[in-house]
């Protein structure tokens, strides 16, 4: 998207129409994995077996995943806009974020609802622990994609300041080397100036020396033709 940004009306209208069919692109994809999502859960809420259910709450989580991914994508390019396109499509984002965590926190609470319900309903210790286990390791993958997830966000933040300060100093080393050469240039001028003052200099010293001379010599032959 960078390299279709410039400063200019024509390319500004051709950038906002481009990004606004790449969020009608991302605004299709992200309700279709809502769609896939509600769906995951609805069907989350009517399976008994403990294995059938880690298998759907994986899937789910993984659905959950590719939503969350598609919203940072989303940011990263709201983040090359200028302020006014910006500030639109941002609103937009933070719309998927909230249908996102409400889909999240919906999840949850059905995991939570059908283990309590297995655990209360389950005869056999096996099984009561063989949930609990694997109701702790979901929650420990959930807690590691939660921790990588927001360690990219940190560095896609950190990588995107960076990258703007580099073309802060940038162009004040630019506008540093413009003015030495400015300055080099006058220091030139001056020093031709100088040599140029020393060259008049000399020539009136010579000038006023032959002067001189002939006004000794006119002056002796004077007083010589006077006696």
């Amino acid at each position: 998207i960078n390299k279709y940004f410039k400063y200019n009306n024509n390319n500004k209208f051709y950038l906002n129409f481009k990004m606004s069919s790449i969020f009608d692109a991302y605004d299709s994809e992200f309700n279709q994995l809502s769609r896939d999502i509600n769906k995951s859960i609805n069907n989350y809420r009517t399976i008994e077996s403990p294995s059938r259910l880690e298998i759907v709450a994986k899937q789910t989580d993984g659905l959950i995943a590719q939503a969350n991914d598609l919203i940072k994508q989303m940011e990263v390019e709201v983040r090359s806009l200028d302020p006014a396109s910006r500030k639109s499509l941002k609103e937009k984002v933070d719309q998927y974020k909230r249908a996102l965590s409400s889909l999240k926190a919906d999840f949850n609470s059905c995991k939570e609802q059908s283990n309590h319900s297995l655990l209360v309903g389950s005869k056999s210790g096996a099984d009561r622990q063989r949930l609990l286990d694997t109701n702790d390791k979901i929650n420990r993958q959930n807690e590691m994609i939660e921790n990588a997830t927001r360690t990219v966000a940190e560095t896609e933040e950190v990588g995107t300041e960076i990258t703007e300060e580099l073309s802060r100093n940038r162009a004040k080393i630019e506008s540093s080397q413009a003015k030495l050469n400015e300055f080099s240039g006058m220091t030139d001028v001056a020093r031709r100036m100088i040599g140029s003052m020393q060259r008049r200099d000399v020539r009136q010293r010579f000038i006023l020396a032959f002067i001189g001379v002939i006004l000794i010599v006119a002056i002796s032959c004077v007083v010589v033709y006077t006696k």
